[in-house]
């Protein structure tokens, strides 16, 4: 084994006793690797390296089917990783402050992740050490203030209603009706049988509609959406559009599945009657294909949303915003907003009618609302707050603040200083609003060694 600085080579001899030169050339195929991948030992196993093999692979044969060699992996940080997360909750201390004493049994200094459910919202939230300190959002923000908040008109499909003609695109007819469960924090998009083609219509289906209790010029949609198919070739719409005060439709999302062999689709991000983005897609039920599946559901990955603001309009994919500006809709206010779920003509609405099509956990807020009230806070009651130092989440964003799993891009802190813990015990405090109340935190490293 050979160090220096921090790049560690480890070299491993092998005997082979009953190899042929066929086994020789598959370990060649199997070790021919440019990204580094785990490299573990029987004696160590709860510890892996992170290596790259390097240079050619010395084989010398002995006798026939008997040879010995050597393999030679770098290891690029030098360092042994922990397999297992060493978690340490943050208890109030005498001085009544959320502290967690972290320990460290590694030999080298870790970064440390931080998992925080508060059950009353905060403003902000902080991480303090000897080391460093780490804040997110505003330590002046208060519980109660005249300013621009956002207000919730709407967080129930409870008095939706049937539509009748849909603004966003009028050949997208109603045939049938939609209805919801409760399921999911409520599940819009259940229609009602197979149902038929009866006014021949280039795509019909259902709407329903939630005319808003108050128009928004600035608004927000948070929901979650479902768009999976069983089988290949089926087809069908779904689309999500805010109309304004003129019947005209400021942004939709539509999610368009029209391939009757295959399996693809597209999602298409509409500014007034303009595309601005189209997104190719597979609707199948795994998360890598389709964050709208099974398996994006269950794991809490499938939310997005929609925001207005002034001229500009954002919608979000798959862990990243994209925004438009329409100098056009500036001021037009919101007053309905409508979800269409439909099969194209000449199809059936049952073997070849995609098999989901839900709008779920849906709320609309209203923005920029000059008001005195209970702030609701940057953060909320029962939010989940995940600081990922380590770049768990996403390696290339290291230092992240994620809320219910979706990024908080603008929320750090200018003179944020991100520590490492050395070997050994360490004391971090965790500070929250004074208005706020944490319900359960705890601070988590994965061990490395020398």
């Amino acid at each position: 084994m050979y160090t220096t600085r921090k790049s560690k080579k480890i070299s491993i001899p092998f005997y082979n006793k009953t190899g042929t030169f066929e086994e020789y050339d598959n370990l060649q195929r199997a070790l021919n690797k440019k990204t580094k991948k785990e490299l573990k030992f029987s004696s160590l196993p709860n510890r892996v390296f992170y290596a790259v093999p390097i240079g050619t692979l010395n084989y010398d044969e002995l006798v026939k089917n008997h040879g010995k060699g050597t393999i030679t992996f770098i290891v690029s940080d030098g360092l042994a990783h922990s397999k297992n997360v060493e978690s340490f909750p943050f208890i109030k201390n005498s001085d009544g402050v959320l502290e967690a004493k972290i320990i460290n049994k590694g030999t080298d200094s870790v970064p440390v992740n931080y998992r925080i459910k508060l059950a009353k919202e905060s403003g902000y939230v902080a991480i303090a050490s000897r080391y460093g300190g780490i804040q997110y959002g505003l330590r002046d923000e208060v519980d109660g203030v005249t300013e621009n908040k956002s207000v919730v008109l709407n967080n129930s499909f409870s008095n939706w209603t049937d539509g009748t003609t849909f603004y966003q695109d009028t050949t997208k007819t109603p045939g049938t009706t939609m209805s919801y469960s409760s399921d999911n924090k409520g599940t819009l998009g259940i229609l009602s049988g197979n149902f038929t083609n009866t006014s021949n219509s280039r795509i019909f289906g259902a709407i329903k509609e939630l005319i808003l209790p108050q128009t928004a010029r600035d608004w927000r949609i948070w929901a979650r959406a479902r768009f999976e198919t069983g089988v290949m070739g089926q087809t069908g719409l779904w689309t999500l559009a805010v109309i304004d005060t003129s019947n005209k439709s400021i942004a939709a999302m539509s999610i368009d599945k029209t391939d009757r062999a295959g399996n693809n689709a597209k999602i298409n991000f509409i500014v007034g009657d303009r595309i601005v983005k189209t997104v190719n897609f597979v609707p199948s039920f795994t998360l890598k294909d389709n964050p709208y599946g099974q398996e994006g559901l269950s794991q809490n990955k499938n939310m997005f949303d929609i925001i207005k603001e002034n001229e500009k309009i954002t919608f979000f994919w798959y862990g990243t915003h994209y925004s438009y500006v329409e100098p056009a809709i500036k001021d037009n206010q919101a007053k309905l907003v409508q979800f269409f779920v439909g099969q194209l003509n000449g199809r059936n609405t049952s073997s070849q009618f995609v098999t989901h099509h839900y709008l779920m956990d849906f709320s609309f807020q209203k923005l920029n609302v000059p008001y005195w009230r209970d702030v609701a806070n940057r953060y909320p009651a029962n939010s989940e707050l995940f600081i990922d130092s380590t770049g768990f989440i996403n390696p290339k964003e290291k230092g992240r603040l994620y809320v219910n799993n979706m990024i908080a891009k603008d929320d750090e802190i200018l003179g944020t200083e991100f520590f490492e813990v050395p070997p050994g015990e360490t004391k971090v405090q965790l500070i929250v609003s004074s208005f706020a109340e944490v319900l359960e935190a705890s601070a988590e490293i994965e061990e490395v060694y020398i």
